[in-house]
C-alpha cells in the first residue's frame, strides 16, 4: 500500500496523502515546498519538497492521484465553460515546476554553479606543458612520452574533481556554498542577514570574466561565504540584491 502523509497544521487538508497528491497540490500553487508533513507508516516527519523531489507529473490515466478533480476547489454553475481552461493552466504550471531544481529542503536554486576552469590557470598551464614535452619525446623516447602523458592526464583529473567537489548555490532564502568529496561540509548566509556584497575582478582571472564574490553577514565581521572563480559574478550580486528587495527573478 502506498505511503500516506498528513499535513501538519494545514487545515485544508485534513486527511492523509499519497505523494501523488502532494505532488499535484505543489504544481496547482496550492501547497508549499517547505510544508511538514508525517508519514502514518513511521512517524517520521519530512518537508513536503524532500518527497515530491524528482518526482515526475501523475499521468492523468494512471489514477495514482486522487486531485485530480480536487474537493476542496469550489465548482460554481458558470465555471463549466472555463473548466479546460484551468486544467491547460495547471498543467502549464506543473511544466514550469519541472524547469526548476530544488535543495534537499525543497527551496528552488536560482543559481548553481563551480568555480571556472579557468581559474586554474597555472594547473591548465604545467598540463599543456606536458602535453608539448609528450609530443618531443615521442620522437625520442617512447617510454618518457607516456609517462609525460599520463602526468598531463593526472593533473587533468585533479582539476575536475576540485573543480566538481565545490558547489555554489543561490536560493530565495540563502546563499551557500558546499564543498569536499567523501565528507561533504558547507556554510550558508540567510539572503536577510546579507550587509555586503564585494565582487573583486583583477589580473588575467579578471580579464577572463572570473571573479570572486565575498558575502559577510551583521553576525560575523570577516568574510560569511565567498564564492571563488565564478562567471557573471556581477550577475550573481545583482541577483542577490533583487531577493533583498523582494523582487522574484523568475519572473523576469
Amino acid at each position: 500500500m502506498p505511503a500516506r502523509y498528513t499535513l501538519q497544521n494545514h487545515p485544508a487538508f485534513g486527511e492523509p496523502l499519497s505523494k501523488e497528491d502532494l505532488y499535484t497540490l505543489v504544481a496547482r500553487g496550492s501547497l508549499a515546498r517547505g510544508e511538514m508533513c508525517v508519514d502514518e507508516d513511521t512517524g517520521l516527519t519530512h518537508t513536503v519538497g524532500e518527497l515530491v523531489s524528482g518526482m515526475r507529473r501523475p499521468s492523468a490515466s494512471s489514477g495514482q492521484s486522487r486531485l485530480d478533480r480536487p474537493a476542496y476547489r469550489e465548482i460554481s454553475p458558470d465555471a463549466d465553460g472555463f473548466e479546460e481552461e484551468e486544467i491547460i493552466e495547471e498543467e502549464e504550471a506543473t511544466d514550469d515546476d519541472d524547469d526548476h531544481r530544488y535543495t534537499p529542503s525543497g527551496e528552488v536554486i536560482l543559481r548553481h554553479a563551480h568555480p571556472s576552469w579557468l581559474g586554474y590557470t597555472k594547473a591548465l598551464f604545467l598540463v599543456l606543458l606536458l602535453l608539448i614535452a609528450a609530443g618531443l619525446l615521442f620522437a625520442i623516447q617512447l617510454e618518457y612520452a607516456v609517462i609525460a602523458l599520463l602526468c598531463a592526464s593526472s593533473t587533468l583529473i585533479a582539476i575536475g574533481i576540485s573543480r566538481y567537489s565545490h558547489d555554489y548555490i543561490v536560493t530565495r532564502e540563502r546563499v551557500e556554498l558546499i564543498w569536499g568529496i567523501i565528507g561533504r561540509s558547507s556554510k550558508e548566509a540567510r539572503i536577510c542577514d546579507i550587509r555586503s556584497i564585494d565582487v573583486y575582478e583583477s589580473g588575467i582571472k579578471g580579464l577572463l570574466g572570473l571573479g570572486t564574490i565575498d558575502f559577510s553577514t551583521a553576525a560575523n565581521a570577516g568574510i560569511e561565504v565567498q564564492f571563488k572563480d565564478m562567471r557573471q559574478a556581477h550577475e550573481v550580486k545583482d541577483l542577490v540584491r533583487k531577493l533583498q528587495k523582494g523582487v522574484d527573478p523568475t519572473e523576469d
